[in-house]
């Protein structure tokens, strides 16, 4: 909080900072100028317009999204140039290190917007979503990331405690909550063996599928569980449901069509 000194390639720059919830004052050369909060509203609509697809990936126009951010500000261009870099800080919410999701139940820290409780997005909200960002039909279908991501969010903020609605919500108080809900939403790490395939991979998904349906459980509950107790279980549901026996190899006179023909010893004779 205060004032920063900042030189941008040579351009002296002082900011008047007082939190992402307060205008940030900008003084450059010999202009001045004041930019007002960057709400997750404004966020969203920046996004949609400089966000664009490069074959599998991303990409992130951040000279577009500059620009939105001094949109107004009636800028000389090569002044505008050197601003990049504090109107992308601005959008950011800052440089921060952003904090790690919360347990289940506890809050999550939107610092001057409040707090909020987050939840997994359900099935259901997730089809909603991805039907909401999808338009067109066949070759010409689009997808939009920002439409999905904001789907994402709406459907993961249970509660929201703070002085203003979401889509005023800050800067810094937008990252949070975007970082903690894809966070929240995206598979974990401890499921990348399952995903991977092989031998081992088949046994656990063959395992926790097993455990699913006979209880009723989420696999992220099966995983939760103590490994003596999911021996515990496997052997209970084996005594009620016995695993069945492997099946024996196919033999040549198994097949319909074949005829089998038995040759057997001829018994001893008695000697003369």
């Amino acid at each position: 909080m205060g004032r920063l000194a900042l030189d941008l390639s040579g351009t002296p720059c002082l900011l008047d900072f007082d939190g992402f919830h307060r205008p940030l004052g900008v003084f450059a050369g010999n202009i001045a100028l004041s930019l007002s909060p960057w709400t997750y509203r404004r966020h969203m609509e920046a996004l949609r317009a400089t966000t664009h697809a490069a074959g599998t990936d991303l990409r992130l126009d951040t000279r577009g999204l500059a620009a939105a951010v001094l949109a107004g500000a009636d800028l000389p261009d090569d002044l505008a140039r050197r601003l990049e870099p504090v109107a992308l800080w601005w959008a950011a919410g800052g440089d921060d290190a952003l904090p790690s999701l919360p347990e289940e139940g506890e809050w999550l820290d939107l610092g001057a917007a409040g707090r909020a409780r987050l939840r997994p997005w359900s099935e259901r909200q997730r089809f909603s979503a991805l039907s909401a960002a999808l338009s067109g039909d066949g070759d010409d279908t689009w997808f939009d990331p920002v439409t999905y991501l904001d789907g994402m969010v709406r459907a993961s903020l249970h509660v929201l405690d703070g002085p203003q609605a979401l889509d005023e919500v800050d800067a810094r108080g937008t990252a949070v909550l975007l970082h903690a809900t894809v966070a929240l939403n995206l598979a974990g790490d401890q499921e990348d063996p399952l995903l991977d395939g092989g031998p081992a991979a088949r046994e656990w998904a063959a395992r926790t599928l097993r455990l699913c349906q006979a209880l009723g459980w989420t696999p992220t509950r099966v995983w939760a569980t103590p490994a003596a107790e999911i021996d515990r279980l496997l052997r209970m549901l084996d005594v009620l449901q016995p695993p069945p026996r492997p099946a024996r190899a196919p033999r040549l006179s198994d097949h319909p069509d074949a005829t089998v023909i038995h040759i057997e010893d001829d018994p001893p004779r008695a000697a003369p």
